[in-house]
Parts: C-alpha cells; structure tokens; sequence
C-alpha cells in the first residue's frame, strides 16, 4: 500500500485479513481467546487477526482512516472487559531486508569478520 492507500485497498486488506485468520485457524495455529477478539471488533464492523509468528497470544485490528475515536475506544474497552489489553500502534515500515556481503562497506565487512 502507499503512502495515501485509497479506501478501496482497505476493503482489500480487510478481506485478506479474514482470509488469513480462517487459514492460520484451519493450520491449527489459532485459539479460542484470538476467536473471541475476532467476534468482538466484527461486531463493530473491524477485522482482525492473529499477528506475529504464532505462539504470543497476540491479534492485530485495522483501524482504517476516518475511524471516530469513540468507536476506537468502545471497542477497546469492550475488549479489555474480556480480558484483553490494548495497544494502538502504526504499521508500514520496512520488513527484512537481505543484503549482500558485496554491498556492505568493507570496514563493516572486516568488523563482522572479527565476530
């Protein structure tokens, strides 16, 4: 997604985002409590999903641009009172990045070689 995501991205992102949760669930990797974060922010018209490499008992919801901070709150609070905690956070930065050993600087280069 770039820099200004036209709103119809985010109806993309929201499906691939169910998409992803229904296989993460199919591979096993999913749980009850992750099931119940889902339910609760599709009820208020939110996708979410498990996040992370799986294991860490964490979801991530989209919030998408122009959401009112009162729906972001209620959610929230709906959340907490079944037993969750909340952070709001950013995405987009860069992911991994491979670099070549011939790209770094060579004095990079000889201080990995001491390691």
């Amino acid at each position: 997604m770039g820099e200004a995501p036209a709103p119809e991205q985010y109806l993309v992102l929201e499906e691939l985002i169910d998409m992803n949760q229904h296989h993460l669930n199919a591979l096993g990797v999913g749980h009850a409590s992750l099931d119940q974060l889902c339910q609760v922010t599709r009820a208020r018209g939110l996708h979410s999903k498990l996040t992370g490499a799986g294991g860490g008992g964490c979801g991530i919801t989209l919030l998408k641009p122009g959401l009112e901070q009162p729906e972001v709150e209620a959610t929230k609070q709906a959340l907490t009172s079944c037993g969750f905690d909340c952070w709001e956070t950013s995405i987009g930065a860069p992911g991994v990045s491979i670099h070549s050993a011939t790209s770094l600087d060579s004095r990079v280069q000889q201080a990995l070689d001491g390691l």
